[in-house]
């Protein structure tokens, strides 16, 4: 429990309340509740397995605050790294299992 209180402090922001209405800090308290919860789907459905255990804090360093060059070219993007990134494997792992999931729009 104090690892879930943790992320959810550190990468979520669940312990800052903007205004002194409490309908306020409650509409931002679901928000960032929301946020979570789609962090954990994407954690479960789309992260290696290595991965999975990490905390949103390192996700974010590994597979966001990446530089890249993303190229369009007759259809498809393609996402170009660096050759010395450190986290090149996870980030096209990540982005191999986001084409493979299987959406059902209804």
């Amino acid at each position: 429990m104090e690892n879930f209180i943790k992320e959810s402090k550190s990468g979520f922001d669940f312990a800052s309340v903007s205004s002194h209405t409490r309908m306020v800090n409650a509409n931002r308290l679901q928000v960032h509740a929301l946020a979570y919860n789609i962090f954990n789907w994407f954690r479960r459905l789309v992260l290696s397995a290595n991965m999975r255990k990490q905390r949103i804090d390192t996700v974010r360093l590994k597979l966001l605050k990446i530089a890249a060059k993303v190229v369009h070219s007759a259809g498809y993007i393609t996402f170009k790294l660096c050759s010395s990134c450190p986290y090149k494997n996870e980030f096209y792992e990540t982005l191999s299992n986001i084409g493979k999931l299987n959406v059902q729009l209804e």
